[in-house]
């Protein structure tokens, strides 16, 4: 193999007797060159704001920064403006322009930071007696992110300013995984997670409900594909969204249902209030559901493997209760609730009425479960 370095500057290997080989390591070099790419690219589009008082050297910065691909540039002379054209333009990074006879112009970023804490800020200001004023008060202020020091004459501002983007663009891109993780998985997982602590099962009592929809193994064979997820989809979120509006956490998505547990003071009532809103609702889909309720201890934690550190696991909640609640649903109707007897005795619904289904023998239970039946489409 002998080292060479194309074109662009970067190095890779030619390997004379295999050409696939070359190929592929050519590929990788390709790759990573277009990664690069694509990140120089992003930073290039960010969103900045130039806040200069004196038109002058705002046009020729302005030009520099048009020079160097940077054109998502929008440019303030009157402070006056900046609260509103901080909320439309939402900048990633404010360049300002510190004139030397306008201390209190430093107030500005105070109003930056204030408005848009995310936003990073690039001071530029002339040496001598200047420079000690602004130092000295962003140390006191933690206002300022980077002083960079007049005459701008060499890359160092650039150099800074595509420095602090890269950064911001790395958190921005951290930050919209962990946004999209956090929509993968339940409160509590959450809790769990932040808290440290996946070793342990929490015990606790919670009503359980789940929701099944009827027919979906028939439905997804006679609809194409797409339009069956399409449709499960819009269905999960009304129920997610109605579980939410009774104060309820989504567990998990079973296939073609949801799974949430209720809380705390009220719960019995608002589990299966939210029960019946969703039942409501299910004539009305076209996908009909279900709905099973039942209240008691439930164990909830990380489950998975557990024998070494960083192997997948996924949080639940376990026990005789949720697995009642679920067979439960298993047999109601599309657009009924079954619940256990012992649940409407604490909510006390009267209306719609409920209906005694009496003792209903359930598998993994010795005696019956004595329970109602709500039909609220009715």
């Amino acid at each position: 193999m002998l080292p060479a370095r194309d074109s662009l500057g970067m190095r890779f290997c030619v390997v004379r007797c295999d050409h696939r080989k070359r190929a592929t390591l050519r590929g990788q070099e390709m790759l990573v060159l277009l990664q690069h790419g694509k990140k120089d690219l992003i930073v290039k589009n960010a969103r900045l704001m130039l806040i200069d008082s004196d038109a002058y050297t705002s046009s020729v910065l302005m030009e520099d920064l048009a020079r160097r691909g940077y054109v998502n540039v929008k440019a303030v002379a009157n402070p006056l403006e900046l609260p509103a054209l901080l909320e439309s333009v939402q900048p990633d990074m404010v360049i300002f322009n510190y004139p030397s006879d306008q201390p209190e112009s430093l107030s500005v970023c105070t109003i930056v930071k204030l408005l848009a804490p995310q936003t990073a800020i690039i001071a530029i200001v002339a040496p001598g007696p200047a420079l000690k004023t602004v130092r000295n008060w962003s140390q006191k202020t933690q206002c300022i992110d980077v002083l960079i020091e007049k005459p701008l004459s060499d890359e160092r501002f650039f150099m800074a300013l595509r420095d602090l983007l890269q950064v911001k663009v790395s958190l921005r891109e951290l930050q919209l995984k962990s946004e999209r993780l956090s929509r993968l998985v339940p409160e509590g997982a959450m809790s769990a997670v932040e808290s440290g602590v996946d070793s342990e099962a929490e015990l606790f009592e919670a009503a359980v409900l789940f929701t099944d929809i009827r027919g979906s193994s028939q439905l997804i064979r006679e609809m194409p594909p797409r339009s069956f997820f399409k449709l499960l989809n819009q269905t999960l979120s009304a129920q997610s969204h109605q579980i939410r509006q009774h104060q309820g956490s989504v567990i998990k998505y079973t296939g073609d249902g949801v799974m949430a547990i209720f809380r705390g003071m009220g719960r019995s009532y608002l589990a299966l209030r939210c029960a019946l809103d969703l039942a409501a609702a299910s004539n009305t889909h076209e996908l009909p559901f279900g709905v099973g309720v039942a209240e008691g201890l439930v164990l909830a934690g990380l489950l998975g493997d557990s024998s070494r550190a960083g192997q997948r696991r996924q949080y639940d909640v376990i026990g005789a209760t949720a697995h009642l609640a679920a067979r439960l649903c298993a047999m109601a109707d599309s657009g009924e609730v079954i619940a256990t007897r012992n649940i409407n005795a604490v909510a006390k619904i009267s209306s719609p009425s409920p209906r005694s289904i009496g003792n209903l023998s359930i598998r993994g239970f010795d005696s019956g479960i004595d329970c109602v039946a709500f039909n609220p489409s009715n």
